[in-house]
């Protein structure tokens, strides 16, 4: 897939338009808005009531944009949708559709552009970064949370996790354990957002993301006040495996064609189309791996997780550095009500039985020894 070219910035948002994609569907059509002025209102200029609606009415086209591969028309939904109210547009895009918003703000390349424009916003909208569900009630209930937090002393923790690690169980040994609710200090996983960051650093929070390992993001990281932070990781080739199974369960965050080829493909077959993905896993790793020149680094490991989980609580409570008094080990440990765990089997070791012998020895070929070693992954 060819990557478009692209230089504008938030303030024109047409001018992300996908040339070769698929139009706006009758049903996806962009109505004629003040919203897409640079004066369009922002920052809670219009009510609750008035603003939600649109907000998920651009969610919606952003959705079938995106099923269509229309990327360009996803993305001037989404900064349509910022300008009729960022806090809502922000928290319902992020929650609701996080892989989606990722992928089309890199295909459009205007990630750096969207961040630039959202990190200042925070000082107009104290809640923007504060991911929930965007209900009046509950976000005033967790911003509350928070600065109860933060007076406790209870400091924010950076907790970056490799995707199909665990992410969601882990996460809740703070989230849960010590309930710290979810600020975001970069959009998605591509672009630590400093203002953002610095806000994060007062404490009380807790936010799992698979943050880019870029070299700017630790450096914001680092301007921001951030001085440690925990990287989570599984075996590539487990992590893999269960990847292939996430884009079948989960077919609606990917496209439409995607869809299609996925449920007609066997797992060795999915391994070439998508091998690429799994070297992605292997370079995020060593990137991470490359920032312990600059900051704090924990690292944790998937397997461990399984093998003892009291000793890796214990691990991650000791680096954290937050009063015991305030922790709950039964909260950690327990699965919340009506959170999608995304688990499966929970194996470190599957991808040994489901890949053929020699896929098998390909995918170990190209995982470093340096890597195997450090983490105690067999060859």
């Amino acid at each position: 897939m060819e990557r478009e070219e692209s230089s504008a910035s938030i303030d024109s948002p047409n001018s992300y338009r996908a040339a070769g994609r698929a139009d706006v569907s009758a049903g996806a059509k962009t109505e004629t808005s003040s919203t897409t002025s640079p004066n369009a209102p922002v920052a809670g200029d219009m009510r609750f009531e008035e603003s939600l609606p649109l907000v998920v009415r651009r969610f919606e086209q952003f959705k079938y944009c995106y099923q269509a591969h229309n990327y360009g028309a996803a993305c001037d939904h989404f900064t349509i949708a910022l300008r009729v109210d960022v806090g809502s547009a922000f928290r319902y895009f992020m929650t609701r559709a996080s892989y989606a918003l990722a992928r089309t703000l890199q295909v459009t390349q205007s990630a750096e552009d969207v961040a630039a424009w959202l990190d200042p916003m925070l000082a107009q909208r104290p809640d923007i970064a504060l991911l929930c569900d965007d209900d009046p009630s509950e976000v005033k209930r967790l911003l509350d949370l928070r600065q109860s937090n933060i007076d406790k002393g209870l400091p924010s923790v950076v907790l970056v996790t490799q995707p199909k690690s665990g992410s969601v169980s882990v996460g809740g040994i703070f989230n849960s354990g010590f309930n710290l609710p979810s600020f975001a200090y970069s959009l998605v996983n591509l672009e630590v957002m400093e203002n953002w960051a610095r806000d994060y650093v007062r404490g009380g929070a807790c936010w799992v993301t698979h943050l880019l390992p870029k070299p700017r993001n630790v450096a914001r990281l680092k301007r921001a006040g951030v001085s440690k932070i925990i990287v989570h990781v599984r075996d590539p080739r487990q992590s893999f495996l269960s990847w292939l199974h996430h884009k079948s369960r989960y077919l609606d965050e990917f496209p439409e064609s995607a869809q299609r080829t996925l449920a007609m493909r066997s797992k060795a077959e999915l391994l070439d189309e998508l091998f690429d993905d799994y070297v992605s896993s292997i370079r995020w790793i060593e990137g991470w791996l490359d920032a312990e020149a600059e900051i704090t680094v924990l690292f944790s490991t998937f397997e461990d997780f399984l093998q003892d989980r009291e000793k890796f609580i214990k691990r991650y409570l000791e680096f954290y550095g937050g009063q015991a008094e305030h922790f709950s080990l039964d909260r950690a440990v327990t699965r919340q009500a009506g959170t999608d765990y995304h688990f499966r089997l929970g194996r470190s070791d599957e991808w040994r039985d489901v890949f053929p012998v020699a896929a098998s020895k390909r995918l170990t070929a190209w995982l470093p020894e340096s890597l195997r070693r450090r983490f105690n992954w067999p060859d």
